[in-house]
């Protein structure tokens, strides 16, 4: 793009060159959907849906019939405006904005036709009885949600940031306020944490000019069109002026979608935007967040939007390197992969989560060993094709990975394999059923059709009980336990 340098004389010229230079490039910015604004009344609202939908929608399946029921539902709560009757764009609409803002929570997993899924976010948020108790429900969604993540694909440029975090960084960085014109400016060409010094300097030396400097950069900034592509600053300058005109303006694109980003990453009671600026207003609270956060700070990566919300829509799961490390080891393809992906950071580790990890690496070892044997689990198991390809090993679902799914030739029913390393626990029989739910919830041929074999080193007393309490006649087809003669000291 033509004139995109300052003159010579410009305070800070080299500084603001490589600032309008990185803009110019940048294929991304900290995009957030057009929901809703978040606040207190937003937030009220979702958990009176959230109420709606367990009490009366859990079983149903998420098609047109079921978003026009729901939707005339929550108008008759005045939870959402009445809308047109009959007038299809308008429900589709309402629709969308809905299904986005329970994705940007993590509270609901919605497919089309499917049945609905509340997260156990989504079930906290829903059973909390004060509303400060839902808020800090919200404010450690916001603290968690991550760029990239599956649910924007467009995003894919992200080294990996935690927005809001980041956005704590920066304030600490720059005497606790922040402008909107900074905001736009500098913290949207931000994506790795590894970016904070830079766009702090950006900031230090964009206060330290005059309005009408200000103005001079701004001038340039907003001829600025959007990239799309990674070679689109070579096409821009092949085009003409009047095509550059009508090319979508960064600037501009941003600057409308601002709004939405400010409302959801400054929406916790420490933050507070007032006029044209983002405030502290608790310095003490974010010193105590970052201290904790950026200790042991790894954001982990996703191959898809099922093991994205299983991860987003868990309470307990954080960003850190025990979770990234846990994640990887669950998407390696062999015991080998996931101990080099472990002696790569084990440093990082502390020995408790050492000791974990190296449960999930034998668990791993486990799955290898039976993957082409399910035979001497039970004759007939194969592992679960869709589409003909085999997708059975490590099964994405919103609530979880399967270890196996498999399918049983004899019975014709769904099989789900749940692998310890050591003795099963009152904790992995409650994981198995609730895979089981999944799968009767969700597979057309599933319904009363699924069962469950835990393979573990031993089975305690307790976890016998526990199959008995399921007041089943066949509890023990319908939840085998199976040991896997492996001893945790000798793998």
């Amino acid at each position: 793009m033509n004139n995109i340098k300052l003159k010579a004389q410009f305070p800070f010229q080299s500084v603001f060159n490589d600032f309008l230079e990185e803009y110019s490039k940048c294929l991304t910015y900290w995009y957030f959907p057009k929901a809703r604004s978040i606040d207190d009344k937003t937030i009220k609202d979702v958990k009176k849906t959230l109420n709606i939908i367990f009490e009366d929608y859990l079983e149903k399946v998420w098609n047109q019939n079921t978003q026009d029921e729901l939707l005339s539902r929550l108008t008759k709560e005045k939870i959402l405006e009445p809308y047109k009757e009959g007038v299809k764009q308008d429900r589709t609409a309402l629709t969308r904005i809905q299904k986005k803002l329970w994705e940007v929570l993590g509270v609901i997993w919605v497919e089309d036709n499917k049945m609905l899924t509340i997260t156990d976010v989504g079930l906290d948020l829903l059973s909390a009885e004060k509303f400060k108790d839902a808020k800090k429900i919200v404010e450690s969604q916001i603290a968690k949600w991550q760029y990239p993540n599956p649910t924007m694909p467009l995003l894919k440029e992200f080294k990996g940031i935690l927005p809001h975090l980041f956005l704590l960084q920066v304030l600490q960085k720059v005497n606790y306020k922040l402008s909107f014109n900074e905001y736009e400016l500098f913290i949207n060409i931000s994506q790795s944490q590894n970016d904070l010094s830079r766009i702090v300097k950006y900031i230090d030396c964009w206060r330290n000019l005059t309005d009408k400097e200000k103005n001079e950069v701004l001038k340039i900034v907003k001829k600025i069109p959007q990239a799309k592509h990674s070679d689109s600053q070579m096409r821009l300058m092949k085009e003409s002026k009047k095509e550059q005109s009508t090319r979508t303006k960064r600037y501009k694109k941003l600057s409308q979608d601002a709004s939405y980003q400010r409302s959801f990453f400054a929406y916790p009671d420490y933050l507070e935007i007032k006029g044209d600026k983002i405030l502290c207003t608790s310095k003490k609270i974010i010193k105590k967040i970052l201290e904790s956060k950026l200790n042991q700070l790894k954001i982990p990566s996703f191959n898809n939007q099922p093991d994205w919300f299983a991860y987003y829509g868990d309470p307990k799961q954080q960003p850190s390197w025990f979770t990234y490390l846990s994640i990887e080891v669950e998407q390696a393809d062999s015991k080998e992969q996931a101990q080099k992906i472990v002696r790569q950071a084990k440093r990082k580790l502390t020995p408790e989560e050492e000791k974990e990890l190296k449960k999930k690496e034998i668990e791993k070892g486990i799955e290898d060993f039976y993957i082409d044997r399910l035979s001497q689990i039970e004759p007939g198991l194969k592992l679960y094709k869709e589409k003909g390809k085999i997708t059975g090993r490590q099964y994405s679902t919103p609530i979880g990975r399967m270890d196996l799914l498999c399918k049983s030739e004899k019975t014709r029913d769904y099989v789900i394999i749940e692998i310890k390393a050591d003795e099963a626990s009152d904790s992995s029989f409650g994981q198995i059923l609730r895979y089981i739910g999944w799968v009767h919830s969700n597979f057309d041929d599933g319904r009363n059709n699924v069962r469950g074999i835990i393979l573990a080193a031993d089975f305690p007393d307790k976890a016998r009980y526990s199959r008995i309490g399921l007041l089943k006649t066949n509890y023990k087809q319908f939840l085998k336990f199976s040991k896997h003669g492996f001893k945790l000291e000798e793998v």
